[in-house]
């Protein structure tokens, strides 16, 4: 938890209660022996800021439709969230004006955060932000008021998508088809969206002194250890060693099916058996994953204990927002889990993943400042995908889990097999971004960023037929929510698989030292490089072609494990 620095009278909607502390902070004395006290000081008060930010938002997505908290989110995006950027610059300022101040562990990264944000801040890029914040959730709200019918019921849409697990190819395609018309009734809305964000976006990156918004985003996502290169390294590596892999499961797919060609109604279906429904209801989920993360550590079993008062919202409804997520109230010092529960086993998958979000923020809620909790999220996405991986021995009735054996093994092929399918659609999202902001036309159209779209699938999903859908293709980045709230924001989680998959592999030869070695990477916090991160929880910080196919192998070699 952290420290709030004795703020009872501070309401962070109501500037005028936060600017007194601001100038209290700004006319103190700071000198290098006096940099640390008045570090937690301002951490305190970012932490109460913190608190209501993520109380606003959590309301905000549990009901798109509350017209109060919409109210509330406004005044803090358009409002608060200005008068901060501004007070936070004025603070960094100040800190890194102070001579002789040579900053050493917890503060050495920070501070190498703190210069880079001041060096690309500007304050005629604030209302900027704003306006793209506020533009963000208006996709929000598009997507999560989209329903289906189906078979005499209203849907929402994690709600229809368990029917693509169907065994039915017949139900599966009906399902996909009235998915896809409900998001194309919205296109020409979406297409408008997007490209009232894109000139936006490109006009920040010269006011802020860079060349375009690529390299905005870099400085912004403090993506110190790795550059663009880099991706197009990570592309390259996926292409040669992934994609033929996926390609052939595919093949595989289609030939346990009894079809031609895997078209995009078959890619959720598992051929050996009934969809997996693990739990009736949300409670039946809680209850589930408590009992596997206490059989897996009991500290983190605690951790989730804490969560189920109050800070757990899992189950899908009408004007919900789409998705998942996790979230630090600092001063309460809790994570808090959303989803959009229906009963199948990616909703387990989906809560295994944000839980190991929660764990990385309970263990790091030592480190005194709040900039230090949690990490890169290159690494906050390895916290979360390798408990995907570490809680697989549990899953079983036996350990406390979901699933008999057969259907056990089961969940572990098909979360094995997702993550050989994910990692070419990771890059047809990354690349579609590099392009948008780089190499695309000033003037770019919507019909440009389909078939830019289209393209990239036909690169790196080869082994899925949209012949005679190519509006459902082309509009797939419509379907991408990163796309429009975050963007750039997705190559974190491949980076990051290759590090679950790596703790993962150290935890076949020795369960008990992978979890000690992960959790002792969690509580470093975002006090270290990303190598540095990697290398203490037993990973190597690495996407070529020897590394990501060195993993492609393993995961080939335990899918013929599973299914023998």
């Amino acid at each position: 938890m952290s420290d709030n620095g004795n703020y009872p009278d501070v309401n962070p909607l109501d500037w005028e209660t936060v600017q007194p502390y601001v100038d209290q902070l700004l006319a103190e004395p700071l000198g290098a022996d006096s940099v640390e006290p008045w570090l937690k000081k301002w951490s305190g008060l970012v932490s109460v800021i913190d608190e209501t930010e993520a109380q606003i938002y959590r309301d905000v997505t549990e009901n798109t439709a509350d017209e109060a908290a919409e109210e509330r989110f406004k005044q803090y995006i358009e409002v608060i969230l200005p008068q901060t950027s501004i007070a936070n610059q004025a603070l960094k300022q100040k800190l890194l004006s102070v001579e002789d101040y040579e900053p050493t562990g917890e503060t050495a990264v920070l501070m190498q955060r703190f210069q880079t944000e001041a060096d690309i801040f500007h304050e005629d890029n604030v209302p900027i932000e704003s306006k793209l914040e506020m533009l963000g959730n208006d996709y929000n709200k598009i997507v999560g008021a989209m329903n289906i019918e189906w078979q005499g019921e209203t849907e929402t849409l994690p709600q229809a998508m368990q029917h693509l697990e169907s065994r039915d190819r017949q139900t599966r395609k009906a399902v996909w088809r009235l998915i896809m018309e409900r998001y194309l009734q919205d296109r020409d809305r979406l297409n408008e969206l997007y490209l009232e964000m894109l000139p936006l976006r490109r006009q920040i990156a010269p006011t802020a002194g860079l060349s375009d918004f690529r390299a905005y985003r870099w400085q912004k996502l403090s993506r110190f250890d790795y550059t663009p290169e880099d991706c197009f390294t990570f592309h390259d590596a996926i292409e040669h060693e992934v994609v033929p892999l996926a390609s052939e499961l595919y093949r595989e797919l289609a030939g346990q099916l009894q079809i031609d060609q895997v078209r995009p109604w078959d890619t959720q279906v598992d051929p050996y058996g009934e969809p997996l429904h693990p739990f009736e209801d949300v409670a039946q989920l809680e209850a589930g994953a408590q009992r596997i993360f206490d059989n897996l550590d009991p500290v983190l079993g605690g951790y989730f204990a804490v969560m189920r008062d109050g800070y757990l919202d899992l189950e899908s409804r009408p004007n919900k927002a789409p998705g998942g997520y996790c979230n630090e109230f600092p001063v309460s010092g809790k994570p808090y889990i959303f989803m959009n529960a229906v009963g199948t086993h990616q909703n387990v998958s989906t809560l295994l993943h944000e839980g190991g979000h929660a764990f990385h923020v309970m263990e790091s809620q030592h480190q005194p400042l709040i900039w230090n909790h949690n990490a890169q999220m290159e690494f906050c996405e390895v916290a979360s995908m390798s408990m995907e991986l570490l809680t697989a021995p549990y899953w079983r009735k036996e350990q406390g889990g979901f699933y008999q054996e057969a259907d056990a093994r089961r969940a572990q092929a098909q979360e094995l097999k997702q993550t050989v399918f994910f990692l070419p659609y990771m890059a047809v999202v990354d690349a579609f971004q590099h392009w948008v902001y780089v190499d695309a036309p000033e003037s770019v159209s919507s019909d440009e960023l389909d078939a830019k779209w289209s393209d990239l699938l036909d690169r790196f999903m080869p082994g899925v037929d949209y012949s005679g859908f190519q509006a459902e293709k082309e509009t797939g980045w419509h379907r991408k929510g990163h796309i429009f709230g975050v963007p750039f924001y997705y190559v974190e989680y491949g980076l990051a698989q290759l590090g679950a998959l790596q703790v993962w592999r150290n935890a076949l030869q020795d369960q008990s030292k992978a979890i000690a070695d992960y959790r002792a990477a969690l509580a470093l916090g975002y006090t270290r490089s990303l190598p540095e991160l990697f290398q203490v929880a037993g990973a190597t910080f690495a996407f070529d072609r020897q590394i990501v196919g060195e993993l492609m192998t393993l995961i080939r070699d335990q899918l013929a494990l599973l299914e023998t």
